[in-house]
Order: structure tokens, then C-alpha cells, then sequence
């Protein structure tokens, strides 16, 4: 979730129940939390180890699996997760040692790795590998979290549904955009490329007109504090969005999505 990631989100998922997460260079929490890392930000492996002491898991995005940076979560003492958009980049994750994937699918708000939908690549994923495999990509109901757990998922990983907790590190206008929005209201699109070109990412599509007038293209989303008008920036919204309609607090957000299991 980039700069709208919080130590504070992460620790009230972990205290509902869920696992937490934090991106690179967030604190993580005490318990069942992990970090991710972006990988074509080249982080150092040196760090990648040392936040691997630090919290339960470390998950890594955006380039193909890399043994040598398995080997440096592991030997941090952490388990070492690849999020993936193919079958054939699970596969790879797995070869590379990977503990567990994470099968993302083109629903997915923020950077999108492949190409499906998240329901083929789920298939597809769990029938080309042994290893724990969790589903991401637009999930935003209790419903469709129970779908995916039915179809074999061993856990779901949520975006945007914790975008309006106020937990989150989000700007109050990005909140009300993606409460606003509708299921027709998110695009994928390469626009907000600004030092990692050429990797489509799914915003609203809003943001993608105001920022063509404006010519703004930075990667990142509008966090708590920012003064640049948020309309024009890296609105980042799975294709759930219009299910999502009120500001909730992360247990009743966790509690909701689980209520069906």
C-alpha cells in the first residue's frame, strides 16, 4: 500500500485477528506481521535480511523470483513470499524457495504483475505449484473472500477495502474518491510511471484525466499531510471499489471479511 501503509494498520489488523503488513521502511508489529519490498527499487539485501529479524514474513513484487534474496529472508529468520501474476513466475518463486505466493490478479489496485484475472490465475497457480498460495485482486466482500478461499486459496490478501480505515495512512480526499467510486470507475494504465516505467497499475480513472491535463505522473499515492491537490495523483483502487462505501475501522473490516467462513 506504498506510503498509505501504517505501523498503526498493520497493528489493528494483527490485533483483529488477520496478518499485517507494512511497505519498505514502515516499523513492523510484535505477532503475525510482515514487510514488503518493491523490487525494481533495488533494495539492498542488507536491509531486506535485517527486516527479516524484525517481523514474520517478507514479501517481495515487480521481479522475478530471486534465490539469493530468499536465501536473505530465510537467513534473516523470516518466510520468504513472491507476489506473482502467472503460474510460470509461481513456479519460479517456488524453485527459488519461496515459503508462499501470492496469486494477484488484474483486479488488483496499485501495480499489476500479469495479465488474468484473479480467478484463472488462481487456478492455474495452485495446479502449478505445492506451496501455500494466497489470492489478491479487487476482494472487497465477505463474499467474494469465502469464493476464493472455497477455490482453494489458503488466505486473501485486501488493498483497498483498508484504504478507508482510519487506521490508514490516506489522504481524507483520496478516502472519499474511492468511497465515491463505482465498480466502473478504476483503469489500468502505465500514466503514473514517473522512475518505474512500463508497469500498468490500476487507479481510478479520474485520477488518469486530471493528471493528463496536468502532467503529473508520480508512483505515489496521496498520504495524510499531503498538500499537492490529490486529483491528479496515484489514486490506486482495485476494481472492487464500488462495493466500498463507508469508513471502518479495521477489526470490524477484518471481522466482516471473515464472517462467511
Amino acid at each position: 500500500m506504498g506510503s498509505v501503509g501504517t505501523t498503526e494498520l498493520a497493528s489493528a489488523v494483527v490485533d483483529a485477528g488477520g496478518f499485517g503488513m507494512v511497505p519498505m521502511g514502515v516499523e513492523p508489529v510484535d505477532g503475525a506481521c510482515g514487510a514488503n519490498f518493491l523490487m525494481p527499487f533495488e533494495p539492498p539485501l542488507e536491509l531486506i535480511g535485517e527486516t527479516a529479524g524484525k517481523c514474520r514474513v517478507v514479501e517481495c513484487f515487480y521481479v522475478d523470483p530471486r534465490a539469493d534474496v530468499v536465501e536473505a529472508i530465510r537467513a534473516g529468520g523470516a518466510l520468504a513470499g513472491w507476489q506473482v501474476g502467472s503460474a510460470a513466475e509461481a513456479r519460479l518463486a517456488e524453485e527459488s524457495g519461496c515459503d508462499y505466493l501470492v496469486a494477484q490478479g488484474t483486479e488488483a489496485g496499485g501495480h499489476v504483475r500479469g495479465t488474468q484475472p484473479l480467478d484463472e490465475v488462481l487456478a492455474a497457480t495452485l495446479e502449478a505449484v505445492e506451496i501455500p498460495v494466497l489470492a489478491a485482486g479487487g476482494v472487497v466482500t465477505a463474499e467474494r473472500f469465502a469464493q476464493l478461499i472455497g477455490a482453494g486459496a489458503d488466505a486473501v490478501r485486501i488493498g483497498t477495502r483498508f484504504l478507508a480505515c482510519p487506521e490508514s495512512g490516506a489522504h481524507p480526499a483520496y478516502v472519499e474518491r474511492v468511497l465515491a467510486a463505482d465498480g466502473g470507475d478504476t483503469e489500468l494504465t502505465t500514466w503514473f510511471g514517473e522512475g518505474w516505467e512500463d508497469a500498468p497499475h490500476r487507479v481510478l480513472s479520474s485520477a488518469v484525466e486530471a493528471a493528463r491535463d496536468s502532467g503529473w505522473r508520480s508512483v505515489i499515492p496521496p498520504a495524510k499531510g499531503e498538500e499537492h491537490d490529490v486529483a491528479d495523483m496515484a489514486l490506486y483502487a482495485g476494481a472492487g471499489v464500488g462495493e466500498l462505501t463507508a469508513v471502518e475501522p479495521a477489526a470490524d473490516v477484518v471481522a466482516d471479511l471473515v464472517r462467511l467462513l
